[in-house]
C-alpha cells in the first residue's frame, strides 16, 4: 500500500504553567492550583496522552528563560494557558510567525479566551475551545502540509496543459504540487510486460470475491495487467497520487478501459483520479482532511435539490459493498465495478475555472446502475444549502462521507483559494 507521504506534522505542545498552575477540577465545577512540579508534569502528560500526543515534546514554561532556547523548526505550537502569568511568554511564541494553536484542558474556556484576547489581531494565531477541535485545527494544518507537498503523476497521451483546471491556475498550489507526467512508451512497455499468469490469477481472485455479469477472464486479466503497471509507476515516481486525463485516449493502446484499476488503486491506497482534471484538488482536499476513500465523479442531473452524480471508477472501500462487475457502459472487452453508495452525510467539493472551490453538504439518498449509455455508479445527494449550487463552476466534483464542509474551508482559505 501506497502511504501518505512526506513527514510527519511537527507539533510543538507548550504548556505555559508559571510557579503555580490551574487544573480544571476532578468534579469539572472550577479549577485547583498545582504548585509541584511533579504533579504538574504528569497532568500535562495526561492531557497529551488523551490527545493522542507525544509527550517527549513538550515545553514546559514555569519562566521566561525556559523559551530562550525554543526549536521553531516546527509546523505549529500547541500553547495550553494553565497561568495567569502568561503574557510575557505568548508574545515571544506569537512572534515567531509559527502558527499557533491557544487552548487549555477541556471546559477551560475562560483560560483560553483571556490568554488570546492579548493577541487576537496575529493572523498566526487560532484558538481551540476543546480537545476535539484541537484534533480538528491538526488534521486542518496536516492536510495543508500535505497538499503543499503533493506529487501527483499524470497519465496523458497529447502531455496537454492543465491550464483549464482550477488547482493549476492558483499560483500558491501550482509552485506547491509537484506534476510530473508519465512516460507513455515506458507505461506501455511496463503493461505488455506484466506477467499474464500472475496478472490471471489476479484477475481471478477479484472475479471470485465479485459477481460478474459481461466481462471474461480475458477482460478482467486485462485490468489486471493495468493495475500492476499503473501501481509500479506510482511507486517508481515516488507519486502521492495519480491523475488520468480522460482514461478513454488510452483506449488504442490498452484495447481496454481504465476503470477498474483505477478503483482497484484506490481500494490498494493510491490515490487516483480520472477524468478532465477538476476533481483533482478536491479530491486531495478530501482525502488528506479524511483519510477515507474519495468518490469522484460528475454532475448528472439536478432538480428539487436532488443533485446526481456518477462515475465508472468507484473505490469499493467507500461503499463496503461487493463489486458487480460489468462492461463499461456497452462496450465489450471491458470491465466497470458497480458498487451501492451507503446512504449518509457526505461533503463535497467542487473546483473548475479560476482560483475559487465551493463546499457542499448533503446527504446520499440512493444509488444505481442506470445502465446503457451511462456511467456505472450514480448516486443522488440531497445538497442542505440549495443556493450554494449556483456558485458551482465546473461538472466535477469529489465527495466523501462525513462532515468536513468546514475544516475543508479552513484549508482552502489557507492555500489561498476562494472558498464559497
Amino acid at each position: 500500500m501506497n502511504e501518505r507521504k512526506g513527514e510527519n506534522l511537527k507539533l510543538k505542545p507548550v504548556f505555559l504553567l508559571g510557579s503555580r498552575s490551574s487544573f480544571i477540577r476532578e468534579d469539572k465545577l472550577g479549577f485547583i492550583d498545582i504548585a509541584d512540579e511533579s504533579e504538574q508534569n504528569a497532568k500535562t502528560d495526561e492531557i497529551l496522552h488523551r490527545l493522542g500526543l507525544q509527550t517527549e515534546a513538550k515545553v514546559l514554561v514555569r519562566k521566561d528563560e525556559d523559551l530562550h532556547y525554543l526549536d521553531t523548526n516546527i509546523d505549529a505550537f500547541i500553547v495550553f494557558a494553565h497561568s495567569p502569568k502568561r503574557f510575557p511568554s505568548i508574545i515571544t511564541l506569537v512572534d515567531t510567525g509559527v502558527p499557533m494553536i491557544i487552548t487549555s484542558e477541556e471546559g477551560a474556556l475562560g483560560e483560553v479566551l483571556d490568554t488570546y484576547q492579548c493577541i487576537a489581531e496575529y493572523d498566526n494565531v487560532k484558538i481551540a475551545l476543546g480537545f476535539e477541535e484541537i484534533r480538528r485545527k491538526i488534521r486542518i494544518l496536516k492536510a495543508v502540509k500535505e497538499l503543499r507537498t503533493t506529487k501527483v503523476c499524470v497519465f496523458d497521451t497529447g502531455k496537454r496543459s492543465l491550464d483549464a483546471a482550477a488547482w493549476y491556475k492558483n499560483p500558491l498550489l501550482k509552485d506547491n504540487f509537484k506534476t510530473q507526467y508519465v512516460d507513455i512508451r515506458d507505461f506501455e512497455n511496463r503493461y505488455k510486460g506484466v506477467d499474464k499468469v500472475e496478472a490471471g490469477n489476479l484477475a481471478k481472485e477479484w472475479m471470485n470475491e465479485s459477481e460478474v455479469i459481461e466481462p471474461s477472464l480475458e477482460d478482467v486479466t486485462k485490468s489486471a495487467r493495468l493495475y500492476t503497471a499503473m501501481k509500479n509507476i506510482i511507486e517508481n515516481m515516488g507519486a502521492d497520487a495519480a491523475y488520468v486525463l480522460w482514461c478513454a485516449q488510452f483506449e488504442p493502446m490498452l484495447e481496454t478501459k481504465m476503470c477498474f484499476a483505477i478503483a482497484k488503486l484506490n481500494d490498494g491506497g493510491y490515490l487516483t483520479g480520472c477524468w478532465r482534471g477538476e476533481s483533482l484538488l478536491p479530491m486531495l482536499i478530501l482525502h488528506a482532511l479524511s483519510e477515507k476513500p474519495v468518490f469522484f465523479g460528475e454532475v448528472h442531473t439536478y432538480r428539487d435539490g436532488i443533485m446526481s452524480l456518477r462515475h465508472c471508477a468507484v473505490p469499493q472501500k467507500i461503499a463496503n459493498c461487493q463489486y458487480v462487475l460489468r462492461k463499461w457502459r456497452d462496450r465489450q472487452g471491458t470491465v466497470t465495478g458497480y458498487c451501492e453508495m451507503p446512504k449518509g452525510e457526505v461533503t463535497l467539493v467542487n473546483a473548475g475555472q479560476g482560483d475559487r472551490i465551493v463546499v457542499m453538504r448533503g446527504d446520499a439518498l440512493q444509488s444505481r446502475d442506470l445502465g446503457g449509455d451511462n456511467c456505472r455508479t450514480t448516486v443522488w445527494v440531497k445538497i442542505e444549502d440549495e443556493e450554494v449550487v449556483h456558485n458551482l463552476t465546473a461538472r466535477e466534483l469529489a465527495l466523501v462521507y462525513g462532515d468536513y464542509v468546514e475544516e475543508t474551508r479552513e484549508v482552502g482559505k489557507m492555500l489561498g483559494i476562494e472558498t464559497i
